[in-house]
């Protein structure tokens, strides 16, 4: 198994190849500035993916990850995202079933704040003669502010018959009822926003095998207002 962690700066234009039945996992983190790049992972039979992303940066711009699985080959991926500020942030996330027996679940999590824009889009594709193929592509986002915006697209293409493929998109304000439920029991706005977030993005926490970096992506959490 090969394992990597990506932060910040190290962040750019990557190519991967995972070998039969090899697994990898990798880790994105990313607390400055947006990172504009484009991930490219070609997993071959029997080999497995596993992708994490936690994104805290400022600024505009688009990541993209493509993944390509052969025979039998596996990916998933979760991405947690916070937006605010001015921010224009979209994330493309797409994955390729080359050949039968492959399986993929790509799900994106997002909160938009102030006036920040945020964007999920990606295609799940299942192309001919990967029969017995499982796709699902998540997003979700949250709308936090007024003057916020979000915006999610999945696509899925499916070009064969006897096959899985499903997505699920949900873009919404804060629910007012969990809002008043929280401050009903003594928190203020800010904790119960806080709360919220902590709730809605910490899963992605999981992903990432550094203690101290596990602690900052927490703290970002957190300190989120």
């Amino acid at each position: 198994m090969r394992q990597l962690t990506l932060i910040d700066n190290d962040i750019k234009d990557l190519d991967f190849e995972v070998e039969e039945g090899e697994e990898l996992k990798l880790d994105f983190a990313a607390f400055s500035n947006f990172p504009i790049a484009k991930v490219n992972v070609n997993v071959k039979k029997g080999g497995s993916f596993r992708g994490a992303f936690a994104d805290f940066s400022n600024g505009s711009g688009k990541f993209e990850i493509n993944v390509n699985l052969s025979e039998g080959a596996s990916c998933r991926w979760n991405l947690s995202s916070l937006s605010k500020n001015n921010d224009r942030k979209v994330f493309s996330t797409s994955c390729f079933h080359k050949e039968k027996g492959s399986n993929s679940l790509m799900s994106n999590y997002g909160i938009c704040q102030d006036n920040s824009r945020l964007t999920f889009t990606g295609v799940s594709s299942i192309e001919k003669y990967a029969v017995k193929s499982n796709t699902r592509q998540e997003a979700k986002i949250i709308v936090f502010d007024q003057g916020a915006d979000g915006k999610c697209s999945p696509v899925l293409k499916i070009d064969e018959n006897d096959v899985i493929a499903s997505h699920g998109a949900t873009v919404g304000k804060l629910n007012d009822s969990h809002l008043f439920y929280l401050m009903s029991r003594g928190l203020s706005e800010e904790e119960a926003k806080r709360l919220i977030t902590l709730g809605y993005l910490k899963p992605v926490v999981e992903y990432f095998f550094d203690e101290d970096l596990r602690k900052k992506i927490l703290s970002c959490i957190e300190e989120g207002f």
